[in-house]
């Protein structure tokens, strides 16, 4: 199966790490700039990579992604094919680091992703950039810490920004629904949230006036379950948020970010369906 595929050519299966050096070799080669390694806080990982497209009127759409690995992985660098397929497609991109375990633990990286949000919000126009609002888009535990900070307003509010700020969010297979205090591998990441657990679960966090959400999900990923999605979305609709999913049926946990690549997004919709979103609700 295609999914099947895409989890494989992953340099760690199933952890939503990107087989970077691999995809360079098919990354377009669009108008752009690269700023590497602006600081948006005061520690080694507070650090952001900024894609800036020569197209002034690309530069009005900005948007920030944020990659998975679990909370204990992860690099910016390895997800640069990411900013070049959106930045050819008429966005400004933001990759930032953020504190992983066991340096950091739960909320640490949701700080750090507020953090990230509200620098560019404040510094953006330095770069030529509409800072005033953007879109998240994220992969996995990425995926988590865009709808956590989008949902909580205490995160982005901590950073001195205005939940406002966010007009969109497109979730990649998150784990939306689930309670990190039940599993081996994320106890201690989120052993912090014991006391009140459902501050750890996006489900449990969600708010009127959310912004609108764009939900992928793989069928038959079996790390983090479609239904994640699913029911992340119901409950967004119960509240009267806008939120939509996209089930892709041969897409696996990494398969379904992989086919934002250049060898694949023909073969699939993955893509397609993510700037049409994305560009209806860019500021």
């Amino acid at each position: 199966m295609m999914g099947n595929v895409f989890d494989r050519l992953a340099n760690r299966n199933g952890r939503g790490d990107a087989p970077s050096p691999w995809l360079e070799r098919w990354m377009p080669r669009p108008s752009i700039d690269l700023v590497e390694g602006l600081r948006y806080g005061p520690l080694p990982r507070q650090q952001l990579d900024l894609y800036l497209p020569h197209d002034r009127q690309a530069r009005r759409r900005l948007l920030m992604f944020v990659y998975g690995g679990g909370w204990d992985a992860g690099a910016r660098r390895t997800y640069r094919f990411v900013a070049h397929m959106m930045a050819a497609r008429g966005f400004a991109v933001a990759i930032p680091d953020y504190r992983l375990y066991p340096e950091a633990r739960f909320p640490d990286f949701l700080h750090d992703t507020a953090a990230a949000i509200a620098w560019l919000h404040a510094n953006a126009r330095d770069y030529g950039v509409n800072g005033s609002r953007m879109t998240l888009m994220g992969h996995s535990a990425g995926a988590y810490n865009a709808a956590m900070v989008s949902l909580d307003p205490r995160y982005l509010e901590a950073a001195g920004a205005s939940p406002g700020v966010i007009s969109g969010v497109v979730g990649l297979a998150g784990p939306y629904a689930f309670n990190p205090l039940l599993y081996d591998e994320t106890r201690a990441i989120f052993a912090t949230a014991a006391a009140e657990p459902d501050r750890a679960q996006p489900v449990r966090m969600v708010r009127r006036h959310a912004p609108p959400m764009l939900l992928a999900h793989g069928a038959v990923d079996t790390r983090v379950l479609p239904l994640n999605s699913l029911r992340l979305a119901e409950v967004l609709r119960e509240a009267g948020n806008e939120a939509s999913v996209k089930v892709y049926r041969r897409h696996g946990h990494v398969g379904v970010l992989l086919a934002l690549a250049e060898p694949f997004r023909r073969l699939v919709r993955v893509l397609d369906d993510t700037v049409s979103f994305l560009r209806g609700v860019a500021a």
